[in-house]
């Protein structure tokens, strides 16, 4: 599984929360996810393994 957060205004892609965080800014980070600017992704790689 990998997860991928955008930032919805500028289109930017991160790969994680920590990168997100240290390019963005910590408190500019908290607040375009809660004002809900930032879209988290999930995706499946073909070869992971889902169990239901």
């Amino acid at each position: 599984m990998r997860n991928l957060i955008k930032h919805l205004p500028t289109g930017k892609v991160y790969a994680n929360r920590k990168q997100a965080k240290k390019e963005i800014g910590h408190s500019k980070f908290n607040k375009a996810l809660r004002d809900g600017q930032m879209l988290i992704v999930t995706s499946y790689a073909p070869n992971d393994i889902i169990i239901n």
